[in-house]
């Protein structure tokens, strides 16, 4: 399937290379919260399928309807290759979209942002980045949901992460796992042995997420992760977390037993979901306390119990 097909997304427009966009649908919001987002930004993992990333965007659209998605993919070649100017050039179009989204919002816009994996949380700091030299002010994001992201840099669960990146097809899949795998033992030689092992693109996107000149330390965030994910291990996200916490973030810790990487919200919908809205409503919560942490764990009978730790991790 040429590579255009597989990432379109069904019900968006392209509105530049890998930069998709959907008009809210003006329907009734089902979200009991009286300040809705008023636009959604999603960066899916590295060589998303369109029709996997649609599964998210119509989970958007039932639990905030009003809402319009800003969807921006990434490539193994994006991820790999390109320089993180070269990065934040091809995300004009999306800042100027942002851009024209606060301005018809009276500066009131609210936004939340879902990136996953390493290719989306990397997409989301370059956005971060280029919007704050664009524009003088941080990215307007009044939550940020991480799904899967991020990890350390690790050689043999980035061989697994450019495996499911390619396309299902036996000799290109064969073809481009070889020949990507030279060129990420190349890259880790690289950095490992002339540029520094914390250079890498991994390595920078995890600071980079907390960097207070471009994420609002204050916005809630979310974590998704697994203890089953063969690409990022646990307890590297759970390491993020605990330094979001430190910096003063409202976080809900989201940790699931059984899941593969990416497909907590296949596996698990209300929890998934649920925690979605439970960060959202954050939000605009005046009692929640700096540096508090939630677990969200499954309850008996399908229910969701919600842990509230009022400290930051030790």
């Amino acid at each position: 399937m040429p590579a255009s097909r597989r990432t379109a997304i069904p019900g968006f427009t392209l509105i530049a290379p890998t930069i998709w966009k959907q008009r809210s649908n003006n329907g009734r919001e089902t979200f009991s919260n009286n300040d809705p987002p008023s636009l959604i930004i999603v960066l899916p993992w590295t060589g998303a399928h369109g029709r996997h990333v649609v599964k998210y965007t119509e989970a958007y659209q039932t639990i905030f309807p009003s809402a319009s998605i800003l969807c921006i993919t990434t490539s193994t070649k994006d991820l790999c290759l390109r320089s993180s100017k070269r990065k934040q050039q091809r995300l004009q179009p999306a800042v100027a979209h942002i851009i024209e989204h606060v301005e018809s919002n009276n500066d009131g816009a609210n936004i939340l942002v879902h990136a996953f994996s390493e290719g989306g949380s990397n997409k989301a700091v370059e956005l971060a980045e280029v919007y704050s030299r664009t524009t003088g002010t941080r990215l307007p994001c009044s939550a940020l949901c991480l799904d899967s992201t991020p990890g350390h840099p690790r050689y043999l669960r980035l061989c697994n992460a450019l495996k499911k990146s390619l396309p299902p097809i036996p000799i290109l899949n064969c073809t481009g796992l070889l020949v990507g795998s030279a060129l990420l033992g190349g890259i880790w030689i690289l950095y490992n042995c002339i540029k520094g092992y914390d250079n890498n693109v991994i390595s920078r996107t995890r600071r980079r997420l907390q960097d207070p000149d471009h994420w609002d330390p204050t916005a809630p965030r979310c974590y998704f992760y697994s203890k089953e994910d063969q690409l990022i291990t646990w307890k590297d996200i759970r390491e993020h977390v605990g330094e979001a916490v430190r910096l003063g973030a409202p976080v809900m810790d989201v940790c699931f037993e059984d899941t593969a990487h990416c497909k907590h919200a296949a596996m698990h919908p209300d929890r998934y979901w649920g925690a979605v809205a439970l960060t959202w409503k954050r939000t605009f919560s005046n009692k929640e306390k700096r540096g508090s942490r939630f677990d969200l764990q499954s309850g008996g009978g399908g229910r969701t119990l919600v842990v509230i730790e009022k400290q930051a991790m030790s």
